[in-house]
């Protein structure tokens, strides 16, 4: 091809171009060719992204985006074209996140929450994507538990998760091929000791992840889940530390996952690329819960 490369994408007119600097947002590996376009003014190199990842024209919404996973989920989606909503309690948009307008909402108190759909359909006009990244992780033995403590936990958890999708509904099945993300944990299914409470949320998570997907299947609307080990995010940064202090591994990887490897799968999951993943959790947790007690020990 003629001052090209691969996967000729036809009209150069009709794809979406960007001039040098290349700049197609934060996730650069959506830029799959490029091809250099002839003009009186000179020559271009454009960069056209996959069409199975374009989001283009769509409403996302991701809680809990101030920082780390969730900051870069916000930032791979409006990368790849999208219209995102950021709430978090301190209303920051995430750095380098593009077009991302901030919401301000504290998810542990319900009447916030009641008031979050409905900012965002007012900002974006209609919501196509909703991300469920809030939470907050704690550890606690049994005997230090107290009823002020589960009620909290599991209302930031998986009340507020819940809430939000019952109020985006109506939005979401009113487009096309939209979507649903729950951020879990390997906690779901391998809990830690002092984490009863915290592992149950997000096992309960997972199974409103299975219901919801089963009940919207007529609205078109696909729900999934992903449920990352460790992650290099400030939440889990004492975690890391100790960890590292005390030469543990915990997964087949030998590292903390890092916050773009989580937000890009979850961007899969909500592109035309992964409309056929629905009533699932995806585990990704560099092979975390594949260890067992001797490899444990051997690392």
């Amino acid at each position: 091809m003629p001052g090209g490369s691969r996967h000729d994408p036809g009209d150069p007119g009709r794809c979406p171009r960007i001039h040098e600097p290349l700049e197609f947002g934060h996730p650069t590996s959506l830029i799959v060719w490029h091809r250099t376009i002839k003009t009186s003014a000179g020559d271009y190199r454009v960069a056209v992204p996959d069409a199975a990842f374009d989001l283009t024209g769509r409403r996302a919404v991701v809680t809990g985006a101030s920082a780390g996973i969730g900051a870069a989920i916000a930032s791979r989606l409006a990368g790849a074209g999208a219209s995102v909503v950021a709430v978090s309690r301190s209303g920051r948009v995430p750095e380098a996140a593009g077009l991302v307008r901030p919401l301000a909402a504290d998810l542990s108190d319900a009447e916030a929450v009641d008031r979050v759909i409905d900012g965002v359909v007012a900002e974006l006009g209609g919501l196509d994507i909703l991300v469920n990244n809030a939470g907050r992780g704690d550890w606690l033995p049994l005997g230090e538990l107290d009823r002020q403590y589960f009620d909290g936990l599991v209302g930031l958890n998986l009340w507020a998760p819940l809430r939000l999708c019952q109020l985006a509904h109506p939005h979401l099945a009113a487009g096309a091929d939209s979507a649903v993300v729950m951020i879990g944990s390997v906690d779901a299914v391998r809990p830690s000791a002092g984490g009863a409470v915290y592992g149950a949320t997000k096992a309960g998570l997972a199974a409103v992840t299975v219901a919801l997907a089963k009940e919207w299947r007529a609205d078109g609307i696909r729900v999934t889940q992903v449920d990352p080990g460790i992650v290099d995010t400030p939440m889990a940064s004492g975690v890391i530390s100790e960890l590292a202090a005390a030469g543990v591994s915990v997964n087949i990887s030998g590292r903390a996952g890092k916050p773009d490897e989580i937000a890009a799968l979850v961007h899969y999951l909500v592109a035309p690329a992964g409309r056929f993943a629905t009533g699932v959790s995806f585990r990704l947790d560099g092979g975390a819960v594949a260890l067992g007690p001797f490899d444990m020990l051997e690392s």
